[in-house]
């Protein structure tokens, strides 16, 4: 792990898995804000090998997208939702959710707490040779490299797949892959849940 003023650059190989909270399955803790047990916010990376229920987060607002796999179904209270890859969907982390996947899937998870902090995810997609795409700075920003090969404007870090950028700084991306970029802000969620959180965006 490297850091420099306000921004911290985590490898893939440096990040730890930690069992899912009602023991179905494991994740990969991308970054923290607070304790694992009593967190404002996380970003966290899933594997879901099979069906099974969601652990229940209760005042937790809570934004899933899928990022490997072509669907999975989340059955809400009154409302099924299909996802598909890149597209992010926000949703009450306390209510009971099940979850169907056809075959192994991997989905990234941002997690706010209500009322203390909120979250917008998108993801990226950059073009190699393509201008510097510009992060502004604002709250806190957590990018994940996805897929292929990115570098930071600055021209001296290359990022590959699975390592993580947390940054309060505005940053400039080039090369060519999939980012993720979660952004952590202060205050409510508002009405977001229940919706797309997000977006999938060329650049």
């Amino acid at each position: 792990m490297s850091t420099e003023t306000s921004t911290t650059i985590t490898r893939a190989a440096d990040l730890k898995q930690v069992p899912w909270r009602n023991g179905q399955g494991m994740t990969t803790e991308i970054a923290l804000g607070g304790s694992p047990d009593d967190f404002t916010w996380r970003v966290s990376l899933a594997e879901v090998a099979q069906s099974g229920d969601f652990s229940a987060f209760p005042g937790i607002d809570r934004i899933i997208v899928l990022i490997e796999g072509p669907s999975m179904r989340l059955q809400l209270p009154g409302h099924t939702q299909v996802l598909r890859t890149d597209e992010p969907f926000a949703f009450d982390g306390g209510v009971p959710v099940q979850c169907t996947v056809d075959q192994p899937t991997r989905d990234l998870n941002v997690m706010t707490r209500r009322g203390a902090a909120r979250a917008t995810l998108d993801v990226l997609v950059l073009v190699a040779g393509a201008p510097p795409l510009v992060v502004p700075a604002s709250g806190t920003v957590v990018l994940v490299v996805l897929e292929g090969q990115v570098r930071l404007a600055d021209g001296d870090t290359d990022l590959q797949q699975g390592d993580v950028v947390v940054t309060e700084e505005q940053v400039g991306l080039t090369g060519g892959g999939r980012v993720a970029v979660a952004r952590i802000l202060p205050g409510p969620a508002g009405d977001q849940l229940g919706s797309a959180a997000g977006s999938r965006r060329q650049v």
